[in-house]
């Protein structure tokens, strides 16, 4: 007990303010996972990354978890009409067949892993993982909105954190979004510093965090260009400075890549990087239903049929199928070049925004994710008010001269990647940090507004 007041004692105002918001996102997050989302079956990548997560605590590496688990019988797991899948090498694996798998990059199966080793093995144990890791994000938030304004734009911020439903829907689901709002807010953070300061300490943990939330998502891996952009327009400085600096960001991060893609080069019969997921995304979001049939804009798993076997008829890694869905996909792009530009993107665009349908697509997210729709429902509404908000913050910041470029890099790269591929609630995630900080700054601007000092505050 003395240690915790000495604790206490030794935190600024705004440390203790911050851990007190932590501890009630955390409880929102628990209830969350303990009254609504317990006993949940789980789905897609969500059970993806609970049985891979177990596995490797096992011993048997980065395995698929499907073809490890059901063998032949994982082709059925996703389709209900059974007749639609032929009979194939796929169908004919054991269970117990042991297939290097690169399907997701590895970060959030190693944390999940590093606690089913600890014995944590059970969907629940994972499920309080991740609302711990959510509450990571919670102060990390609150860390970046005070770097971006002050100390009470960073409280406002965490505060919005810990009770959007749209952040802490992703943290009692096991998927790896939780663990995305932490390395995105750590990252903006260290970037935004790093226009202040390019120091050597700033750049070193630029490029590690950056290695890091590609290992988490490989999209994300997008924002440090952005990030080093101010290194290379630097007044004053000269041309060999900024290339240092940039290329110390660059080799960190290739550093902290580069045990994975080592692994995925020697493991696999095609070049694979960060992750295989690409050909499957391709393959279900550029076919007759995605393009032409009530789910425009999203993905259906049955255009993934057949899955794919190799010339002599017999089951192929996972670098090779994927090689083969990313084809077809293509293929079928190209050949409905216009219907993708004039339709299939903008729904995409429209889609991840919450501009279409949105209430089709939380139903959609329901089905899918195993999300509650009542929370979605409450996401959603919190959403339409925040996003006002952060374009009066974005205003207000640049009306102030204050940095713009690494917060608005987030809705840019979720645009971009959902035109690239489907849109849904979960890939909005990353841009959701930067709305949440900047309707902070919106919020303390009325507040100040109302005690007569208007403009955002200081740090």
């Amino acid at each position: 007990m003395a240690s915790t007041h000495r604790l206490a004692g030794r935190l600024t105002p705004f440390g203790r303010h911050l851990g007190l918001i932590a501890i009630a996102g955390l409880a929102v997050r628990l209830l969350y996972v303990l009254l609504v989302v317990r006993g949940n079956q789980l789905t897609g990548d969500a059970r993806y990354y609970h049985e891979a997560a177990n596995l490797l605590a096992d011993g048997l590496g980065f395995t698929e978890p499907y073809r490890y688990l059901y063998g032949g019988g994982h082709e059925y797991l996703f389709v209900e009409d059974h007749s639609l899948i032929a009979s194939t090498a796929n169908t004919e694996l054991p269970i117990g067949h042991i297939e290097p798998t690169a399907g997701h990059p590895p970060l959030w199966v190693l944390l999940l892993g590093l606690a089913s080793l600890l014995g944590v093995t059970s969907v629940l144990g994972h499920q309080l993982v991740s609302a711990c890791v959510g509450v990571a994000g919670i102060l990390l938030v609150g860390l970046l909105g005070r770097q971006v304004a002050g100390d009470r734009v960073g409280l406002l911020a965490a505060g919005i954190a810990a009770g959007y439903a749209f952040l802490w829907l992703n943290d009692g689901s096991i998927m790896s979004e939780g663990l995305v709002v932490a390395l995105v807010a750590a990252t903006t953070l260290v970037a935004l510093r790093v226009g202040d300061d390019p120091s050597r300490r700033n750049l070193l943990v630029l490029g590690l965090l950056g290695g890091l939330a590609a290992l988490t998502r490989a999209e994300l891996l997008l924002f440090l260009p952005v990030a080093v952009l101010p290194l290379l327009g630097s007044s004053g400085v000269p041309p060999v400075v900024r290339l240092r600096r940039v290329g110390t960001v660059a080799a960190v991060a290739l550093l902290v890549l580069s045990p994975w893609l080592v692994r995925n080069l020697v493991r696999f019969e095609e070049p694979v990087l960060l992750s295989n997921g690409s050909g499957v995304l391709l393959a279900q979001t550029n076919c007759d239903a995605t393009y032409y049939g009530d789910k425009v804009g999203y993905w259906e798993h049955l255009c993934l049929l057949p899955q794919p076997v190799g010339e002599d008829g017999q089951a192929l890694d996972e670098s090779q199928r994927d090689l083969v869905w990313r084809r077809r996909g293509l293929d079928y792009a190209g050949d409905h070049l216009a219907r993708l530009l004039g339709h299939a993107m903008p729904r995409r665009v429209a889609r991840v925004w919450a501009l279409d349908a949105p209430v089709q697509q939380l139903r959609a997210d329901m089905l899918v994710e195993g999300r509650s729709f009542r929370a979605s429902v409450l996401g959603l509404t919190q959403y339409a008010f925040l996003v006002p908000a952060a374009v009066a913050g974005a205003a207000l910041l640049r009306r102030h001269r204050r940095p713009l470029l690494p917060l608005l890099a987030w809705p840019v790269i979720v645009t971009l990647v959902a035109a690239a591929s489907m849109g849904t609630t979960r890939y909005r995630v990353s841009a959701e940090v930067t709305i949440v900080v900047l309707a902070a700054v919106a919020v303390d601007a009325l507040l100040r507004y109302r005690r007569g000092r208007p403009g955002p505050s200081t740090a």
